[in-house]
């Protein structure tokens, strides 16, 4: 009988946990923890796992017409001023009042290193004159508004254009959803980018070749003459 009221305590203590994380970034409001947990407070706290676990960030925006507007321009999760970030491991987000940009700073692998982000479509084409960093472009996961984009990271603005332009996208439909990262050049994460760009390049290039190479059996196939029986 023990350990069913310990167990019991203890799933009562999680709830609490749960619920008070989710009320501190504004996603939850007064709960009675005195009463069952309605339906409602169920499919909240189901919806915003991520938060919970630390997978995803909150950020404050100035007011909730605001976020609205930047939840539905970077396709992000909310409620009232609150919007939900997925985060890398040590990234904290901060709302700029000033531009209205989403910014995050994050350590980077080597001493003294740091990455730096902005969601907002006011950001250069390339580094400041004399920078030791590069930009890393990035565009979301997106299905609406756009069309259909995989969530994609390019090295340089120019090549991340030739991608848009590959499936007609026009880049102003999704300037203000493009990540973009500032990383010291030749660092780890640098190289961990570069890399995992060079095997995206590869595996694009093997698709193409295949499709072409399926294209041209197809051809050949169909201009094949048929075989009179005499």
């Amino acid at each position: 009988m023990k350990s069913t009221k310990s167990l019991k305590a203890k799933q009562r203590e999680i709830y609490h946990a749960r619920v008070k994380k989710l009320q501190r970034a504004g996603l939850l409001g007064p709960v009675d923890f005195r009463k069952k947990a309605t339906p409602a407070i169920v499919r909240t706290l189901e919806k915003y796992n991520s938060v919970i676990s630390g997978k995803a960030a909150t950020v404050q925006a100035g007011s909730a017409k605001d976020a609205a507007r930047l939840r539905k321009t970077l396709g992000l999760k909310g409620s009232g001023k609150t919007i939900v970030i997925p985060r890398e491991k040590g990234e904290r987000f901060s709302f700029q009042k000033s531009t209205g940009e989403i910014t995050s700073k994050r350590k980077g692998y080597v001493e003294g290193e740091r990455i730096k982000k902005t969601l907002s479509k006011s950001f250069p084409a390339q580094p400041p004159t004399g920078s030791n960093k590069r930009l890393y472009y990035t565009i979301p996961e997106r299905t609406r508004g756009a069309g259909k984009l995989k969530r994609k990271t390019f090295s340089s603005f120019n090549e991340m254009l030739y991608y848009l332009s590959k499936y007609d996208v026009n880049f102003e439909d999704i300037e203000d959803r493009i990540e973009v990262e500032e990383i010291i050049v030749d660092s780890r994460v640098d190289k961990v980018r570069m890399e995992k760009i060079r095997k995206d390049r590869a595996a694009a290039s093997s698709r193409l070749k295949r499709k072409r190479r399926k294209e041209t059996n197809r051809k050949a196939a169909s201009q094949k003459k048929p075989r009179v029986k005499r």
